[in-house]
């Protein structure tokens, strides 16, 4: 015997011998087999709730209401995958007729009132053999209890690589009338791991969902290996429990992803110290040189087969040293006064025969130096020692040191039209570009802000040596990289704009070439200072005694730069270069090569 249960809705009786016109045409016997349409009250249930399921007959073509004209048999499966789950409903109608004459019924499917435990995910289907039904397959979920579930938003792998960034999301599937508070709490140990990290988060009455704000995962700056951290969940409510009460994140290991290659100085050079001095030079004795001269090959075998040297400005510092007659004060009418650009009070050639370039307090603004090389006007200024074109690779050889807070290190190649300090100047190539932490920007900009190409890489010891370099291959190419790995290539077709072949660089004397420049800029606008950072964030530099900025405040270190050239360089004969290694003024020398 069938088993059917189901409520009739209220229709209007056949009555034989009382029907007119209109109601015969309404509920006249059909040919066929009346269209049906499923649907149901809710798509999520838990225990000593009923899932109620309607069964429509739909209107004809032309909108008239219809009734079934026979009775019929409608089946019903519940299952996940290919198991049946029906067992969570209480009783379970498996087969219910569909009454002749009838337009819709409506079927109880009681939930269980105790014994489930968890979440159960299915396909809830009907089916009625020869008719045609609408929306027969619904997905749905029976629990024990609405519970709460926690997970990173569009990360359903819940992979975050070190130094990145998740958004941590709770969800129910139906509001409570009460706040719904998640206690968030590290495992042991892993505390110092995160920054932003929420201790609770509160889905308010009514609502379904909320979100954290950006969670960083720190960077660690070891190679520690991929590492399973965990986060221990825990819910407010005994009748909204968590759906798991701890959360798994895979931090993907920064420094064994990279490649090794990115933190190998000795990939550019097999000795990154040794000094260059011109083969002329005989002057400087006590440390093992090499001696280069114009035209010789790249040192390291690869980049020899293409780059050959053309300049290097080495720093060194001896008794008749101490003027910066190869470089030149770039100042900058944006920064100042906000950031006063003094060369001289902010930069040094150590005994160590380094640049450093620092940062220091100036009344209630800031002094820096900013330097350029490779500019002159139409004099031969010493500052030009080379033309930067296609086809030459610059090498620098830097370390950050210091608290950076609030200051930008850069060092950048810039068209001569707009070759300022401001950083939102355009047509620029940024070598290196450190807003916070170890984290180094370089990029390629073309006419407009957001015609740019950059990237980010992670350099954990930037406080150590690293050289960064750029590679303008030809008219159409611009690599750059850190040490021995390649991070960025930016080809013409890249940007709208590409102000980097010789003929954009400018035609009079004065602006042929790129420019290269070493500065210091503000977090923040071009004239003022970020509202973003923290408050007292410039308090530590504050409290340093102004002799001794350039050994406890923020610096950036320079060891030399080197330029090379390879076929696509073209330098005409008649340009004006400084190519003089050993030039003296009185009581001065040129203490770079």
């Amino acid at each position: 015997m069938k088993n059917i249960l189901y409520r009739m809705l209220p229709i209007c009786l056949f009555t034989i011998g009382l029907t007119g016109c209109e109601d015969e045409t309404k509920y006249r016997p059909l040919p066929e087999a009346v269209p049906l349409t499923m649907s149901i009250n809710e798509k999520a249930f838990v225990m000593g709730e009923n899932l109620k399921v309607n069964i429509n007959v739909d209107v004809d073509a032309d909108g008239n209401e219809m009734v079934a004209n026979e009775d019929f048999d409608i089946y019903f499966t519940a299952k996940a995958g290919t198991e049946d789950v029906s067992g969570v409903f209480e009783p379970f109608s498996g087969i219910v007729t569909f009454p002749k004459g009838e337009k819709q019924i409506q079927v109880d499917f009681p939930v269980k009132k105790s014994g489930l435990t968890g979440s159960t995910a299915m396909e809830f289907v009907a089916f009625a053999r020869g008719y045609k039904m609408a929306h027969s397959s619904q997905a749905i979920k029976v629990s024990d209890y609405y519970r709460i579930s926690m997970s990173l938003e569009n990360n359903t792998e819940n992979v975050v690589t070190e130094g990145g960034k998740f958004v941590l999301v709770a969800k129910i599937d139906k509001p409570s009338s009460v706040p719904l508070e998640i206690t968030v709490t590290p495992k042991e140990g892993e505390e110092d791991l995160y920054e932003n990290l929420p201790p609770t988060l509160t889905i308010p009455a009514g609502r379904t969902s909320v979100k954290s704000a950006a969670v960083t995962i720190k960077q660690d700056y070891e190679m520690t290996g991929d590492l399973q951290l965990v986060l221990n969940l825990q819910s407010n409510s005994p009748i909204n429990p968590m759906t798991e009460s701890i959360l798994t994140i895979t931090m993907t290991d920064l420094e064994s992803i990279a490649d090794p290659n990115l933190y190998d100085i000795t990939k550019v050079y097999e000795n990154p110290n040794i000094m260059f001095i011109s083969y002329d030079d005989d002057w400087f004795t006590g440390q093992e040189t090499v001696k280069i001269a114009e035209g010789m090959a790249h040192p390291n075998a690869e980049l020899g087969n293409q780059w050959k040297f053309d300049y290097a400005i080495e720093f060194h510092n001896n008794a008749i040293s101490g003027d910066y007659l190869k470089l030149g004060n770039a100042t900058d009418a944006n920064r100042q006064p906000v950031l006063n650009i003094d060369w001289i009070k902010y930069a040094q050639v150590t005994n160590e025969g380094e640049l450093n370039i620092c940062v220091g307090v100036e009344g209630t603004n800031y002094g820096t130096a900013a330097i350029h090389c490779c500019k002159s006007l139409a004099q031969m200024w010493a500052q030009n020692v080379t033309r930067i074109y296609p086809g030459m690779r610059i090498e620098v050889k830097v370390r950050l040191g210091g608290n950076r807070t609030g200051f930008v290190p850069m060092i950048e190649v810039k068209n001569p039209s707009t070759a300022t300090t401001s950083k939102e100047a355009k047509q620029s190539i940024c070598i290196l570009k450190n807003v916070s932490g170890t984290a180094i920007t370089q990029s390629v900009r073309g006419e407009t802000i957001s015609d740019v190409k950059s990237v980010v890489t992670a350099i954990p010891k930037v406080e150590d040596y690293n050289i960064y370099w750029m590679e303008l291959v030809d008219e159409n190419t611009i690599k750059l990289g850190i040490n021995g790995s390649t991070t960025l290539e930016v080809s013409k077709d890249m940007l709208n704009s590409w102000p980097f072949t010789k003929a954009s660089t400018g035609t009079s004397v004065g602006a042929k070439g790129l420019y290269l420049i070493m500065r210091w800029d503000l977090f923040g606008e071009s004239n003022t200072i970020s509202p973003d950072l923290p408050a007292g964030w410039d308090t530590e530099l504050k409290s340093i005694d102004p002799t001794k900025y350039a050994t406890e405040g923020p610096r950036m270190i320079i060891d030399w730069i080197r330029f090379y050239v390879n076929d696509n360089y073209k330098r005409e004969s008649n340009e004006l270069v400084n190519r003089d290694y050993k030039e003296t003024i009185p009581g001065k020398y040129y203490p770079f090569y």
